[in-house]
């Protein structure tokens, strides 16, 4: 695991990248060229293949830039098909210096838009070595190709990127089906309460994404962007009851409710596992412990959200136990009240 700052310093420049931005640049830099690149009239063979030269004149100059170690491709050129809204997707790892931090730049090659992430050798090698597997980053850079190296220990750091360690997916199940379970209580909420169909549907396809990544990680493979697409072939008949039946059916309370049975029992079979870093910490602990200490350890050990959550669902179905212990609600309150508290208890395991 990266500490706290580490992952999410370079994850987000990608995630939050400003895409429009650089077409405008890219637009702006072909306009003044006079040769405007337009993929929209191409089809998608010569896209590709425009592609793939624009990369291959880029990747030369770059070879000839020696702050540059290596280049990994990734995105749709690396490992998917390349459309007319595409852009190439790159990885620059750069050499060890104190002047160069991680940062993201727009290029233009050919008048193709490319994104650039240029990132020094030492934390290039904390991510891949240090980040929890399969994490967005981790599939990133997994699902590219090394175009080339001046460093060997960059390709066999590349090479390690497809192994998935236990350990990490467990932290990524976790972190998923905690993240599913309060869309999963909405989506019950508004079909109980309001009797809403459409909008009891909407919050199941809120919890299908992470119930896709899950289906992946379970089998132990790679997660990326395209999560639901992949879970729908790994698992035809569950996806097609919470995901494409509700995008493509009319809703009726028969199907919106075989679809939030169909949930639950997902996540209620799959419960020990998902969730059996709760159940070992509460055993190992030995005693009562409250939400807030469960929350705090789940957060500075482990970097995950929604330990409580996950503790009231176990408590729930009968998994853990639930109790009480007294708090004060600040350092100079006077007055005790109740905090919910959970313990593992044999007879329920």
């Amino acid at each position: 695991m990266v500490a706290a700052g580490g992952l999410s310093a370079v994850v987000l420049p990608y995630r939050h990248f400003p895409a429009r931005r650089a077409r405008a640049r890219a637009g702006d830099a072909e306009k003044s060229a006079g040769t405007m690149y337009d993929p929209a009239r191409m089809p998608s063979q010569s896209v590709h293949q425009a592609f793939t030269a624009a990369l291959d004149g880029l990747v030369a100059d770059i070879r000839q830039d020696r702050a540059i170690l290596a280049a990994v491709l990734c995105g749709s050129l690396s490992h998917d098909t390349v459309w007319a809204k595409s852009d190439i997707d790159l990885v620059l790892v750069t050499i060890d210096d104190k002047k160069i931090e991680p940062g993201d730049i727009a290029l233009n090659a050919d008048g193709v838009n490319v994104h650039a992430f240029t990132m020094p050798r030492a934390r290039f090698r904390a991510v891949v070595e240090g980040t929890a597997d399969n994490t967005f980053f981790h599939s990133f850079l997994a699902k590219g190709r090394l175009l080339y190296s001046h460093d060997p220990t960059i390709e066999q750091l590349c090479a390690g990127l497809h192994h998935i360690g236990a350990r990490d997916n467990r932290l990524q199940l976790f972190s998923c089906a905690a993240g599913a379970l309060p869309p999963i209580d909405k989506a019950h909420k508004w079909f109980v309460t309001r009797g809403d169909l459409d909008y009891s549907a909407l919050w199941i396809l809120h919890a299908a994404t992470a119930l896709a990544r899950i289906e992946i990680m379970s089998r132990g493979l790679l997660v990326d962007r395209e999560a639901l697409p992949e879970a729908l072939k790994l698992n035809p008949a569950f996806f097609r009851i919470i995901y494409t039946d509700l995008l493509n059916t009319k809703k009726t309370r028969k199907n919106v409710q075989a679809a939030l049975a169909a949930v639950d029992g997902y996540i209620a079979e799959r419960a020990p596992t998902l969730f059996g870093l709760m159940i070992e910490y509460l055993r190992e602990a030995g005693d009562v412990r409250s939400a807030s200490d469960i929350d705090a350890f789940f957060k500075r050990n482990y970097d995950l959200e929604g330990a409580t959550t996950a503790c009231e669902y176990l408590a729930d179905r009968g998994l853990i136990g639930k109790a009480a212990t007294s708090v004060r609600l600040t350092k100079r309150s006077t007055a005790d009240v109740q905090e919910q508290a959970f313990f593992y208890s044999s007879s329920r395991a």
